[in-house]
């Protein structure tokens, strides 16, 4: 009983050995890269052999058939004009985040207009005087009248 146990233990340990290929919750790496098309070159060694060992895990591990050769129509405008600018330096990550995540900021001008003179003011007028308190009903009824 315990060699069936310990046989139907180990073959389901081994079951995930059985796959086809590498597989996820979303059912594969290989779909969220894109195979080369063309054999990709890097500027400096550490960058070859990195696209080197992407490409070859590609082609091993997801089928990828390997890439064509590369055409020279695809390097013929990549070259720089002598005496070109240099591209400025690359922003760090948080900038970068911050700026596709938050709205961008108000351009302000350069100068702020000028200040215009104000017209001369003129002294304001005298206050008028105040009005007279309303009266009450019985203060109009004890005063005597202008018509008798």
């Amino acid at each position: 009983m315990t060699r069936l146990a310990s046989i139907a233990l180990l073959a389901l340990l081994l079951a995930g050995c059985a796959s086809r290929g590498p597989a996820s919750i979303a059912g594969g790496e290989c779909r969220i890269f894109e195979a080369p098309q063309y054999e990709v070159r890097g500027k400096r060694a550490y960058d070859q052999d990195w696209i080197d060992s992407q490409v070859e895990g590609g082609v091993g591990g997801c089928r990828w058939n390997r890439p064509a050769p590369r055409p020279a129509s695809i390097d013929a405008g990549a070259a720089a004009a002598p005496g070109a600018a240099k591209p400025t330096r690359r922003r760090g990550i948080v900038a970068r985040i911050r700026d596709r995540v938050l709205p961008a900021r108000p351009q302000f001008p350069a100068a702020a207009p000028p200040i215009e003179p104000t017209p001369a003011i003129a002294p304001p007028a005298p206050p008028q005087p105040a009005p007279a308190p309303p009266r009450s009903a019985i203060d109009r009824l004890l005063q005597p009248r202008d018509d008798d």
